[in-house]
C-alpha cells in the first residue's frame, strides 16, 4: 500500500512538474510568435521602404539620362553611349530589388534586361564597360547592389562630364571664328 501511495505520489508530483513546464513553454512560445510577427511586420515595412527608395533613384536616373540625352540632341551629337547605358538605367528598380536578393544578381539580372531589348546588346553594354576606366569596372566587377548603384552614379557622371565638355567645345568655336 505504501509502494502504491509513494508511485501514486511520484506520478502527481511529476505531473504537476510537468503541468508547469508546459505552461512556461506556451509562455515562452506566445512571446516567440509575437516577435516573430513583430519582426516581419518591421521587415515588411523595411522591404516596402527599399523599394520606395529604388523606385526614387530610379526616376531621378531616367531624368538625368533623358537631361542629357536632350542637351546633347541640342548639340546634335552622337548619343551612342547613352543608348548603351539606357536599358541599365531603364530597368533600375528592376535590377536594385534583384540585386538586393543576394551576391552575384547584378550581372545575371542585367543581362536579362539586356537581352531583353536586343540581342547581342548585353554583350555591347560589357564591352563597353571594358573600355572604361578602372572604378568603373571595379563596380560592375563588384555584382552587387552597391556595385550597382555606384556604377550607374559614375556612368551618369561620365555622361555628363562629356556633355558639359562638348558645351564648352561649342562655346569656344564661335569665339575662335570671331577672331
Amino acid at each position: 500500500m505504501i509502494f502504491v501511495l509513494s508511485l501514486l505520489l511520484i506520478f502527481v508530483l511529476v505531473s504537476v512538474y510537468f503541468f508547469f513546464r508546459a505552461e512556461k513553454l506556451q509562455q515562452e512560445l506566445r512571446l516567440a510568435k509575437r516577435d516573430a510577427s513583430n519582426a516581419q511586420k518591421e521587415n515588411k515595412s523595411l522591404v516596402e521602404v527599399l523599394l520606395q527608395v529604388s523606385t526614387r533613384y530610379e526616376e531621378f536616373s531616367q531624368h538625368r539620362l533623358q537631361t542629357i540625352k536632350d542637351r546633347l540632341a541640342q548639340l546634335e551629337g552622337d548619343d551612342r553611349q547613352l543608348l548603351i547605358i539606357s536599358p541599365l538605367i531603364k530597368n533600375y528598380s528592376l535590377i536594385f530589388r534583384e540585386s538586393m536578393k543576394g551576391k552575384a544578381q547584378l550581372k545575371a539580372i542585367t543581362q536579362k534586361c539586356y537581352e531583353s531589348q536586343k540581342k547581342h546588346s548585353y554583350k555591347e553594354f560589357t564591352t563597353f564597360i571594358a573600355g572604361c576606366e578602372s572604378h568603373v569596372k571595379r563596380m560592375w566587377s563588384g555584382n552587387n547592389l552597391n556595385g550597382f548603384i555606384s556604377l550607374v552614379e559614375a556612368l551618369l557622371y561620365e555622361q555628363n562630364n562629356q556633355l558639359l565638355d562638348r558645351l564648352s567645345e561649342k562655346t569656344a568655336e564661335p569665339q575662335e571664328q570671331e577672331r
